[in-house]
């Protein structure tokens, strides 16, 4: 591993400038050099940390004499660059891909009732107890005149691993298990999961903010591992990438799509979406009153491009 060519593709990850050929270099380097993808996850977890600490307001306890334990890297990094990157609109702290044209492949990802058509009534409460099924905080299944079956967020609520956690943001998961297309993740030079949902808020203009998220996380090991288990620890993460939009109501009938990317090493058991709805201010505020907020239409892709032995044998 060229280690000056890596900090300079790690560097421009970190500060969400790489384009679309120096995405691609990091991806490929990633997957076929073991060093550098422990150097990597080292380095991106101070990014997790980061945005863990700030969700879950250790920051405050670091203002009273507390230190956050971050993981060191061998490149200092400014604490203010790295707060600026806790606020980036799309965030990413697993590894980045831009998938290049050549020879790309493209195949939906299984996701059971993508379009709310099944599932009745309540959402049932909680992080999913298995794979392939919705489950979240307060949300239900209805009718629009537009949709004949959507999912509107009711409420929102803390973390139920988390003690006294604030009540950010109303938020449904559902796990995605990958044993389906594990030999193609293992014979991909390149692979990413494309996660896209359709978001309304139905609220009048100039309505209080709200902030709407579509993530995604990718993981090792067998979906039974994180029931019971959220929100994971950073290190447990192999990535993860999100999307958000801040909205302040308006016409009823428009609706948002979101796409956000992770992407995923050979070593990817499950996926977990996450789309949610709530505070749009500072981390730890309450969530404005919720439930003229909507989703639908979730869908997850994989984009992949054959490695050259897998090529050459076709």
């Amino acid at each position: 591993m060229n280690e000056d060519r890596f900090e300079t593709l790690f560097e421009a990850w970190s500060e969400s400038r790489i384009t679309p050929e120096e995405a691609a270099e990091l991806s490929a380097l990633l997957r076929r050099d073991r060093s550098a993808r422990e150097k990597f996850r080292a380095a991106a977890a101070f990014h997790a940390h980061l945005h863990t600490a700030a969700d879950s307001l250790t920051l405050d306890a670091a203002t009273e004499g507390r230190a956050i334990a971050f993981p060191s890297v061998n490149r200092p990094l400014g604490l203010v660059a790295a707060l600026l990157a806790v606020g980036l609109t799309v965030s990413c702290f697993g590894w980045l891909l831009a998938a290049r044209a050549d020879r790309a492949e493209s195949r939906p990802l299984e996701i059971a009732d993508g379009g709310f058509e099944l599932l009745k009534g309540a959402v049932p409460a909680g992080f999913p107890a298995r794979a392939f099924s919705w489950g979240g905080d307060p949300s239900e299944i209805v009718a629009l005149e537009d949709q004949p079956t959507t999912l509107r967020f009711l409420e929102a609520a803390g973390e139920p691993n988390v003690p006294n956690s604030p009540r950010q943001s109303c938020d449904v998961f559902q796990i995605v298990d990958l044993r389906g297309v594990r030999d193609r993740l293992l014979n991909s030079e390149e692979a990413f999961a494309e996660l896209q949902v359709s978001l309304k808020d139905a609220r009048p203009a100039g309505s209080e903010p709200v902030r709407f998220i579509a993530k995604i996380y990718a993981f090792e090991g067998e979906p039974r591992s994180i029931v019971g288990q959220w929100p994971p620890s950073p290190d447990r993460t192999l990535g993860s990438g999100a999307q958000f939009h801040v909205s302040k109501g308006g016409h009823p009938g428009a609706w948002r799509t979101l796409s956000s990317r992770c992407v995923l090493p050979p070593n990817a058991g499950f996926l977990v979406v996450q789309i949610g709805v709530g505070n749009a201010g500072e981390p730890g505020s309450a969530s404005p009153k919720l439930g003229r907020q909507f989703a639908d239409d979730v869908r997850l892709t994989l984009r992949t491009r054959p490695g050259i032995a897998e090529l050459a044998s076709r």
